[in-house]
């Protein structure tokens, strides 16, 4: 063998251990001073139930408290429509029993059970037309802030039915602070007896 071929051989050798010692050192370096947090991310999450595992029977006008949150479905609320279909609003009050303040909506803390089972969501064409009839101080637009320890009062919605449905469920999740925390849902049973048109003092002019 030629002396530059050993010669070769030789320095490949040397850049190979070199190379190797480098990246275990490297690798020690990252298991001692890297915190595992780092290297798997994790998630602080808190557990939370099956959707609507646990079911509460309200009564309209009634307050319920649950997770922290005291509920009170005071009326449900429909102006007179035109057409075929009627819109749905619930006028509420809510207590925050906590020293954390949180956002609800319309969209994610309640919806609608038609007696068929169908779940009906809130419905955006619904809330245009309540900016343009209520009051900007009676009706609230989603999201709306609960301060800590306080209350909110106020219109909320709205959702969209056919007319001659009246008879339904409004179905509220207290989700207080985790807005996935849905496992209980409160249940309000409503018939046409229960529904009313808006009052005067509520609408614009």
């Amino acid at each position: 063998m030629s002396i530059k071929k050993a010669a070769a051989l030789v320095l490949a050798a040397c850049i190979t251990a070199t190379v190797s010692v480098g990246c275990m050192d490297k690798g020690k370096s990252n298991n001692n001073d890297i915190p595992l947090e780092d290297i798997i991310p994790t998630k602080n999450t808190t557990p939370v139930d099956p959707i609507g595992s646990h079911e509460i029977k309200g009564v309209i006008g009634s307050e319920v408290t649950e997770n922290d949150t005291s509920f009170t479905l005071k009326s449900i609320i429909v102006p007179e429509t035109s057409d075929n279909e009627q819109f749905i609003y619930f006028d509420i009050d809510l207590r925050n029993n906590t020293d954390t303040a949180y956002t609800l909506s319309t969209l994610n803390n309640f919806y609608i059970q038609l007696a068929d089972g169908t779940d009906i969501y809130s419905d955006v064409r619904s809330q245009l037309y309540a900016g343009s009839l209520f009051k900007s101080d009676k009706y609230f637009l989603d999201p709306f802030d609960i301060p800590s320890n306080g209350q909110f009062s106020g219109i909320v919605g709205g959702f969209i039915l056919k007319k001659d449905i009246k008879d339904f469920t409004v179905c509220f999740f207290p989700t207080g602070s985790n807005p996935n925390d849905k496992g209980t849902v409160i249940k309000f049973a409503v018939t046409a007896d229960d529904i009313s048109a808006p009052d005067p003092s509520i609408l614009k002019k």
